[in-house]
């Protein structure tokens, strides 16, 4: 281990220290308005968890929509002491309030991912946003954090599957979702019943 300045801390001694924006790049492609897709926005992210179950639809906003792929590295831009980043469970669009991200190289998706959702970079984002009642923390803020960095360990890393048992497990819960709200209005009004 070795004292790196730029970290302020000890770190292995064959490692570089580098900013988010050699990892990662923010997507920002308008979205078109053409067609209804899936929405993330804020409202809909949960606390302290990668995983997003809900989903929001474009045809709820009029404004300020980007598009999304699934897979994306979400960052809840405003109040970022509430904790909101994960996985975009599929392809959509996210709202302006929150940041979305792509690697830039696929072995570095893991890292990349732990490293925004681990609570030392929320406390950075608290730390560099504005604002007093509703902080808001900028995406070129994020992308210079500084982080120790080893390929062999990133790529190490990237032989774990994270990113599509999340989804695929966010997609079901969506679907039965729709299913619960589908069935229960049914059920309560008498146009369905479950026999045992």
């Amino acid at each position: 281990m070795v004292w790196n300045e730029q970290v302020k801390r000890e770190i292995p001694v064959d490692w570089e220290v580098k900013t988010l924006s050699q990892i990662m790049q923010k997507n920002a492609k308008p979205f078109d308005y053409l067609s209804v897709q899936a929405a993330v926005d804020l409202s809909i992210m949960p606390s302290n968890s990668i995983s997003i179950t809900q989903l929001n639809s474009s045809k709820n906003f009029t404004t300020n929509l980007f598009e999304m792929k699934k897979g994306d590295i979400l960052f809840g831009s405003i109040r970022p002491y509430l904790h909101k980043a994960g996985i975009a469970p599929c392809d959509g669009v996210v709202a302006g309030t929150v940041h979305s991200y792509r690697v830039l190289k696929d072995y570095d998706y893991n890292f990349a991912l732990f490293t925004i959702t681990r609570p030392s970079f929320f406390d950075y984002a608290v730390n560099v946003s504005s604002g007093t009642k509703m902080p808001v923390v900028s995406s070129d803020a994020l992308l210079s954090y500084k982080v120790p960095y080893s390929e062999s360990v990133a790529r190490k890393f990237a032989e774990l599957s994270i990113q599509k048992p999340i989804t695929e497990n966010a997609m079901e819960s969506q679907m039965l979702n729709e299913i619960r709200d589908w069935l229960l209005p049914m059920l309560m009004n008498g146009q369905a019943n479950v026999s045992g």
